[in-house]
């Protein structure tokens, strides 16, 4: 079965609004919901930057690096899962679906959080891969099982 990315995610990884970066990329502060972040006082901890759920189930934790590479392999237990992505420095960040992929998703670094959910078949998902293309950049990320409110 091919996959494929929704409409909406398309929209969302062109215009990548959902929460902004006002924390750092590479934190895995536990996850706020954004009423809860909202009513954060001054002085706690920041928000979670890559604007996860309450209570995430992951299938991929929260990643973070600074080069391209292969992604861990892993296996939704649903027809969709959900990505929530984030990059700072000066480029993009592509995640690509497959070794043939022809849309990839691009990431432009400094946008807020990315979040887009992928349907595809309950099965491996084992050519996922992060490419970067720029200086000084860095990127967060997390895989999460089905989908949620964006």
């Amino acid at each position: 079965m091919r996959r494929h990315v929704a409409a909406p995610v398309l929209l969302a990884f062109l215009i990548a609004g959902c929460a902004a970066d006002d924390g750092d990329a590479s934190s895995q502060a536990p996850a706020s919901s954004p009423s809860s972040a909202a009513a954060a006082s001054p002085g706690k901890a920041p928000r979670d930057p890559l604007a996860l759920p309450e209570k995430p189930d992951f299938l991929l934790p929260v990643t973070n690096g600074t080069d391209s590479r292969a992604l861990p392999v892993f296996t939704p237990a649903e027809k969709v899962y959900t990505i929530h992505a984030l990059c700072t420095g000066r480029g993009t960040v592509t995640i690509q679906y497959g070794p043939r992929d022809s849309d990839p998703s691009k990431i432009t670094c400094g946008d807020p959080v990315t979040i887009g959910r992928v349907y595809t078949a309950p099965s491996e998902q084992k050519h996922l891969s992060v490419k970067v293309n720029g200086t000084g950049v860095h990127w967060s990320m997390a895989i999460l099982s089905g989908t949620h409110a964006m």
